[in-house]
């Protein structure tokens, strides 16, 4: 009751925040901060709005796809780091699993996918389950273009160089298996804007005509910052869910441990977990089902814990929880 009061009493502050930092740091810094604090103030907005609660959610960043011609250029690992960098910073509670983690499993290199090409999401969702993920990031670069654009007016216009890269990201739910976000993420740059880095003349492309993956990477660095924050945006507003991997009589095994916050003697109810739909494309979606029962943490570990099945029945490897109001 206590924690609940004082995560409360939190929140109020923090609103109270909301609506006066602005015009403080306006008089203070002037507006070449505004960006900055705008950052600060969604970020402040979206810990209000966020479910109490004192367990983390842990997040896969699948590795992104690169479906442009620019291979071999290491973009895919720039825009994840920059992603996450983001992320870490706008929402620091959220756990992530990527790819500089040592137990960073196969199936985020390369995530299950139907005949058809498209992702798997049933499958996704499942082996997310039993890593103990709410939720998988996954994307794509999808377009690196060279364009010119006439600029000015008359005869006063002149030719100006752009480059413009396109990336995706879609945000699964583990739980239904369904996206919460689909989002496509566009940013053009002027070549000359870039043409003078420390002082010093460099060509934009290289002796084959190729865009320089100096562009490249600071508009993903650009799409990254972006991305995090709407990723963020969703992904707080979503509440903490765990599962049970395995099943043993009265014992059962959830894949959350104490690096999420799970304490022994917590209580979680659990739901069913046997409505399956279909939807379009041959995708299968997972249905939560009702309460059926409730176990209590006898034992935790880093990355898992131990329980006893306190109430209820049908109990079974699969079924979601939640922290027990």
């Amino acid at each position: 009751m206590n924690k609940k009061i004082k995560a409360s009493d939190i929140k109020i502050h923090r609103l109270v925040w909301i609506l006066f930092l602005p015009f403080c740091i306006l008089l203070i810094t002037g507006c070449s901060s505004y960006s900055n604090i705008k950052k600060t103030t969604k970020r402040i907005i979206r810990d209000y709005k966020a479910p109490d609660g004192d367990l983390k959610k842990r997040v896969g960043i699948a590795f992104f796809e690169n479906k442009t011609t620019f291979v071999g250029k290491g973009l895919e690992e720039n825009v994840i780091r920059d992603l996450m960098e983001t992320m870490k910073t706008s929402c620091q509670d959220i756990l992530m699993l990527g790819p500089d983690d040592p137990d960073y499993p196969d199936y985020l290199v390369k995530l299950p996918r139907q005949a058809s090409g498209l992702i798997d999401n049933f499958n996704l969702a499942k082996t997310g389950r039993q890593l103990g993920l709410n939720a998988v990031v996954s994307g794509a670069i999808i377009e690196i273009t060279n364009h010119k654009e006439p600029r000015g007016i008359l005869w006063f216009k002149d030719i100006h160089n752009y480059v413009q890269v396109q990336v995706m990201t879609e945000v699964y739910d583990t739980q239904t298996g369904a996206k919460f976000l689909d989002m496509s993420y566009t940013h053009k740059i002027e070549d000359e804007e870039l043409l003078y880095e420390d002082d010093s003349y460099y060509d934009s492309t290289d002796q084959t005509g190729e865009i320089s993956t100096h562009i490249i990477n600071d508009a993903l660095k650009s799409i990254a910052a972006d991305m995090g924050e709407q990723i963020c945006e969703a992904l707080v507003l979503q509440p903490w869910k765990g599962y049970i991997t395995e099943t043993f009589a009265e014992k059962v095994v959830i894949s959350s441990g104490e690096n999420v916050g799970i304490a022994p003697d917590d209580i979680f109810d659990v739901y069913d977990c046997n409505g399956v739909v279909k939807g379009a494309e041959k995708h299968r979606f997972f249905i939560p089902g009702l309460k059926t029962g409730e176990i209590k943490i006898t034992t935790v570990y880093p990355n898992h814990a131990e329980g006893v099945l306190s109430s209820g029945q049908n109990i079974q490897a699969g079924c979601s929880i939640s922290p027990k109001d």
